[in-house]
Order: C-alpha cells, then sequence, then structure tokens
C-alpha cells in the first residue's frame, strides 16, 4: 500500500484563518482611528498653547521695552505693525495669523490652519482651526466642531 504524503493546510483551515484575521480587523480598526483623532485633537491643543506662550513673550517683550529684557522678534514686530493701530486686539475673533508668525511661534506646518490672536482682559487668546488636508485635521467630524477648533491657554 502506497503512503500519501500530505503536507499543507486544508481549505477549511485556511478560511478559519482568514475569518479570525478579519474578526479582529474589525474589532480593532476603529480604535486605532479613534486614538489617531484624538492624538491629532492634543497636538492641535498642544500647538494652541506653545503659540499663546510664544505670543504671550512677545507682548510682555514689546511692552516693557528693550532696555533691559530685550526686544521682540522681528516677526512679531512686522505682524503687529500690520495691525489696526499697530496693537493686538481686544475682543475676538481677533486678528488673522500669517503663516509668518504661526511658524515663528514654534508651528512647523502651517498648511490648511487658521489662527486668529487677541487680548483677553491681559492675556493672549490663540484659536487655532485644522482644516480639511490638514495634519491635526480631525476627518471624523466637520471642520467647524470643537475637535478642529482649539483655544490656547489664555482664552
Amino acid at each position: 500500500m502506497k503512503k500519501l504524503n500530505r503536507k499543507g493546510f486544508t481549505l477549511i483551515e485556511l478560511l478559519a484563518v482568514i475569518v479570525i484575521l478579519a474578526v479582529v480587523l474589525v474589532v480593532t480598526i476603529p480604535s486605532v482611528i479613534s486614538s489617531m483623532n484624538t492624538a491629532k485633537g492634543k497636538q492641535l491643543k498642544n500647538s494652541a498653547d506653545s503659540i499663546t506662550e510664544w505670543f504671550t513673550k512677545q507682548y510682555e517683550l514689546a511692552t516693557l521695552g528693550s532696555d533691559m529684557v530685550g526686544t521682540p522678534d522681528a516677526a512679531y514686530t512686522n505682524f503687529v505693525s500690520g495691525l489696526t493701530d499697530q496693537k493686538l486686539p481686544t475682543s475676538a475673533p481677533g486678528a488673522t495669523m500669517t503663516p509668518e508668525i504661526l511658524k515663528a511661534a514654534g508651528l512647523t506646518d502651517t498648511n490648511n490652519i487658521e489662527g486668529k490672536v487677541y487680548l483677553n482682559v491681559n492675556k493672549i487668546c490663540i484659536k487655532l482651526k485644522a482644516k480639511n488636508g490638514s495634519q491635526f485635521f480631525n476627518s471624523s467630524v466637520s471642520e467647524d466642531d470643537p475637535k478642529n477648533n482649539v483655544e490656547g491657554s489664555g482664552c
């Protein structure tokens, strides 16, 4: 009698493995996407806080004068000189930040980011909006959703 040399997997075994992998993917993909969107929102919030700190420092340097503490960044000086009355607005919606000022404040990718700045009592208020195409954009919600619009720590 001939002995059959059976090596490999049966069709049923292969199908069982494929079904198990499909179930694992269906369960994990939504949680991964949710985690990515949460991270984008936190990254946008951190950027708003960093820009708030930068603007606060520049505003203080401009307000105190350059005798002992130094001078504000040239990007800040150019930005403010282009505003009405050469002062930061004191109410919302505020002055629109240019990509140059966002880069000077520490934001590396300014594509599809809209920023506003104004004085809120004695604090700098920064509002950032991530638009579609931005690295911060949370695609699971609309552009007007709070997840795509954050305020800095001074607001």
